[in-house]
């Protein structure tokens, strides 16, 4: 019988990609719900959507601590098949991160508005500028961003499901919290 913990993510590691997930939704559901508006009532929510970008943020360093210092579960023998998943999950990393830090980029507090704080508390600190660059530049690289961002969600999640469907190999169970049947069999003869 194969041991079916070496095709389980670590629990840090599931835990933060859930964690992200929902981070994500709700970055989403901020930026085309009330944000999507012009005027007062964005830059009222602007705060909300920021302090979330930080909470994404730093979700995303420690899974990369945490990826860097772990090994993934064995899977598919075939290395093409094993290149492109490492490269599609290096590429989501890397453009979580850089959508975030353009976003920072692109914040400017308005003349005579108190600056937004993170968590409502904490002051955000004030991004470096470019010459040549200014806030809309930057609000239009992390609006692309965000779209090359979303397609590489996109491809993953569906990729993620013919594994779940139409493979049935085990690799979306490796990222979910549920136990497998021959744990459960086994805890099954301790069971009171």
């Amino acid at each position: 019988m194969a041991d079916k913990s070496r095709l389980r993510w670590p629990f840090a590691i599931r835990l933060l990609h859930w964690l992200s997930v929902v981070t994500f939704a709700i970055q989403i559901a901020l930026s085309f719900g009330p944000m999507k508006g012009s005027g007062m009532a964005s830059m009222l929510w602007l705060p909300s959507h920021i302090s979330t970008g930080v909470l994404i943020f730093l979700l995303t360093v420690f899974r990369l601590v945490i990826r860097v210092c772990t090994r993934a579960p064995d899977r598919s023998p075939l290395l093409p098949a094993r290149a492109a998943a490492a490269l599609v999950q290096w590429c989501l990393y890397a453009f979580v991160l850089a959508v975030v830090i353009t976003g920072w980029l692109a914040y400017r507090p308005m003349p005579l508005m108190p600056p937004a704080r993170l968590f409502g508390s904490l002051p955000i600190p004030k991004a470096p500028s470019f010459a040549g660059l200014n806030a809309r530049d930057f609000i239009a690289v992390h609006s692309t961003l965000f779209w090359v961002l979303a397609t590489l969600v996109a491809v993953h999640v569906l990729v993620a499901a013919m594994h779940a469907v139409l493979f049935r190999d085990g690799v979306m169970s490796g990222m979910l919290f549920r136990r497998s049947r021959e744990a459960k069999a086994e805890d099954g003869g301790f069971a009171g």
